[in-house]
């Protein structure tokens, strides 16, 4: 089994968790809520997901630099490389969203995170669908696989 196999297992979890987590930070700065009670394992989650968004770049980069340039011939896969760098991207700003705290009190600082979230959600998306695509439609990792 090679890091193409890897990754979309491992990706999938990210994905799913993400999804769940910004909806979550959205929900949270848009309505009430109780700090004490949801801050804390907000917090917890968030990191945790941070390392599991990295261990899936990790992945993907080991996919792409193996398995699948032997898969394809040696020829450079542009939207590979496009999905990469959606998935760097997603890392760095799912990092600041982290670092930017669990619970801003000012009303426009939480209007502005709830803006990134909705951005980070789509992008995360968007890198999802990419990731499907290649797979799917390009067959990007599956060559090699028996039933």
């Amino acid at each position: 089994m090679g890091w193409s196999h890897l990754h979309p297992a491992l990706v999938h979890f990210v994905v799913g968790l993400g999804t769940i987590l910004l909806l979550w930070d959205i929900k949270r700065l848009r309505f009430p809520y109780e700090p004490a009670r949801c801050d804390r394992p907000f917090a917890l989650i968030s990191e945790g997901w941070i390392g599991l968004v990295l261990l899936g770049v990790g992945t993907g980069w080991l996919a792409l630099a193996t398995d699948a340039l032997l898969q394809h011939g040696g020829a450079e896969i542009y939207l590979g490389s496009v999905h990469g760098e959606m998935g760097v991207l997603v890392l760095g700003l799912a990092t600041a969203r982290v670092l930017g705290g669990p619970a801003p009190k000012p009303p426009g600082l939480r209007r502005f995170w709830t803006g990134f979230d909705i951005g980070l959600l789509l992008l995360l998306s968007g890198t999802a669908l990419l990731g499907e695509w290649l797979v799917f439609r390009m067959g990007l990792g599956v060559s090699g696989i028996t039933l």
